[in-house]
């Protein structure tokens, strides 16, 4: 009798054991670097954190590493182990963008995109007193005075530089790039008179535009923005690009395919919580889940116009 005791025993702890191991895909906490510094990039996976720790069994930490527009902490993920325990949150940029700038440090290949978490598109906002009230203006502004419109960016090489440049090269005009070190100083330019127009994302842009300092006039996404539907799109101004913010979960190369595939169940279940949703409204985000493959897709897509594009920059 006692034995048969102890074999239940033994068997209902391996029994509970082995259902342990497919709640825990990861056998300890995670850590999700973000290659930014603190903003709404973080702001966005710290609203996750909490909500996967369940389906992963373990806490989920977050750790900044800001440099070199993201190099820094992209390529502390993509040289460690991949168990699932490290994996990086950030824009498409670190995959599209950083691996074709001078001494990147790692590839293309070498971050596997997981998921996409949200989808946000540029808003080009000029001042007020600019002599132009649309964009189609301000391209017949820009074609009669060919590198005298000036374009202030976050920096050479960023996203938002980039995405003004693909812009320009499209809509067939030759705009004045002014780099600056991070979107507000940019804008600040902007308000100052010191440049034409900025790009950036909702959350920076829409409340200078709220307030009346900015005039929103254009935007780059597919479809128009919640936050700003009486914005119209390139394409619905007649200039065939689409640009998308793509942020998302990426992992060394290397991860299995069930711990991939746990990592992208239990975003996909967070992200459609009304925890995440109550955030995203309050931080003006638009979750967006893509799968592994879509998100791959999108980012190959953005590879090739950046592959064309960044040779015939100056981003010294």
């Amino acid at each position: 009798m006692m034995m048969r005791r102890r074999s239940a025993l033994v068997l209902a702890m391996m029994a509970a054991a082995a259902r342990n191991a497919v709640a825990q895909p990861i056998d300890g906490n995670a850590t999700v670097v973000v290659p930014y510094a603190p903003g709404v990039t973080d702001q966005e996976v710290r609203a996750l954190a909490p909500l996967l720790r369940g389906a992963l069994g373990h806490a989920v930490v977050v750790d900044n590493r800001a440099g070199a527009g993201g190099a820094i902490g992209a390529r502390a993920v993509v040289t460690a182990r991949p168990d699932g325990r490290t994996l990086l949150y950030a824009a498409g940029a670190v995959a599209t963008v950083l691996p074709l700038l001078p001494n990147p440090n790692y590839a293309f290949e070498d971050l596997v995109p997981l998921c996409r978490v949200t989808a946000n598109t540029h808003i080009l906002a000029a001042r007020p007193d600019a002599p132009y009230a649309s964009f189609a203006q301000m391209l017949a502004h820009a074609r009669a005075n060919p590198e005298r419109v000036v374009f202030a960016s976050s920096g050479a090489g960023t996203a938002v530089h980039l995405a003004g440049e693909a812009m320009a090269r499209t809509a067939g005009v030759k705009l004045l790039h002014a780099p600056f070190q991070g979107l507000a100083p940019a804008m600040t330019a902007v308000l100052g008179g010191h440049a034409d127009f900025v790009i950036g994302l909702p959350v920076a842009i829409l409340p200078a535009v709220a307030d009346g300092r900015l005039r929103a006039l254009v935007q780059f996404g597919e479809t128009r923005n919640p936050l700003a539907a009486d914005v119209p799109t390139l394409r619905e101004s007649g200039v065939d690009l689409v640009q998308s913010v793509d942020i998302g979960l990426f992992a060394p190369r290397g991860l299995p395919d069930a711990v991939a595939a746990a990592w992208v169940e239990a975003v996909r279940v967070a992200i459609a919580s009304p925890e995440f949703r109550e955030f995203a409204t309050r931080a003006r985000v638009n979750p967006a889940f893509l799968p592994p493959d879509l998100f791959a897709a999108a980012l190959r897509r953005d590879r090739e116009i950046y592959r064309a594009l960044i040779p015939t920059l100056s981003l010294g």
